[in-house]
């Protein structure tokens, strides 16, 4: 697998790190849920297993952003890095739908919690701490990825709550500690879901149409259309449609059309401008 998106040799480094403190501390919730019966740290543990497979699909699509255009793509790749982001929601929610069988299913019957399970929670938080800072500070899709990982360390927070609650006062604690993960798990997924909605939506960014409007007046063109677009957040396609005096000559027409394109361009946004001229 490639990982270019990383930038050098060090920001691999970074991935690695992520991946190998996100399986330190999955592992610690396994032993937490699996071996002394804490239903909130089985919910901590399975999405542990789903985090770790995740950071390899959002490294994996962030890579395949990066390529040029081709026969197959002409305005690039950039929207394959929601891929790992379609990915992530798809493995959670299928842990989401997994675990709220079981949590009805064991609201019907008694289980005992070991006191040792509050002890392995604990340590599974930390690790999640600092895969989280590094996540949070590449960007891109690793923003899903720490997204999700900070419903991780919010687990392991309210695992070693209620497993201590289940181990000393009563299983419905513990019970209720993973009903709440649960929940908690949903509203991020729909907050995604939300997220990439309107990356895929074509929405116009109206900062970025008032920009081109101005630009215009000044050079006192006249605008016939505009028509952009948000491929991924930060890049943009479109085109528009321009009026210059029927005499202007073709030269002259190029300069006005470059010079809407490199304004843009020297204001620091990425957007790929087909500027189309009409005899006034």
């Amino acid at each position: 697998m490639c990982f270019s998106v990383w930038k050098g040799f060090s920001n691999t480094k970074y991935f690695h790190l992520v991946v190998l403190l996100s399986a330190l501390g999955g592992f610690f919730k396994i032993v937490s849920g699996v071996f002394f019966g804490s239903k909130a740290a089985l919910v901590d543990a399975l999405t542990s297993i789903v985090n770790v497979v995740a950071a390899f699909l959002v490294a994996r699509y962030e890579d395949l952003s990066l390529r040029p255009p081709d026969t197959d793509h002409h305005y690039g790749h950039k929207r394959m890095s929601v891929g790992g982001s379609m990915f992530s929601i798809s493995l959670y929610s299928m842990v989401g739908g997994a675990m709220l069988v079981d949590i009805v299913h064991s609201g019907t019957g008694r289980y005992e919690v070991h006191i040792l399970a509050t002890l392995f929670a604990t340590l599974g938080a930390l690790p999640y701490l600092t895969a989280i800072l590094i996540s949070k500070k590449m960007g891109g899709s690793y923003g899903t990825y720490a997204k999700f990982t900070v419903v991780e360390v919010i687990e392991c927070v309210v695992v070693i709550t209620s497993s201590l609650g289940g181990a000393l006062v009563n299983y419905l604690v513990d019970l209720t500690g993973a009903a709440i993960l649960l929940l908690y798990l949903y509203i991020e997924i729909v907050r995604e879901v939300r997220g990439l909605l309107h990356v895929i939506s074509d929405k116009a960014p109206v900062f970025l149409t008032e920009r081109i409007r101005k630009i215009s007046e000044d050079l006192n063109v006249e605008i016939r259309s505009i028509r952009i677009r948000e491929v991924v957040p930060g890049k943009y396609h479109g085109d528009m449609v321009i009026a210059l005096p029927a005499e202007t000559t073709i030269k002259k027409a190029h300069e006005v059309a470059h010079t809407i394109e490199q304004s843009l361009k020297a204001l620091g946004i990425d957007v790929d401008l087909i500027v189309h001229v009409e005899p006034a």
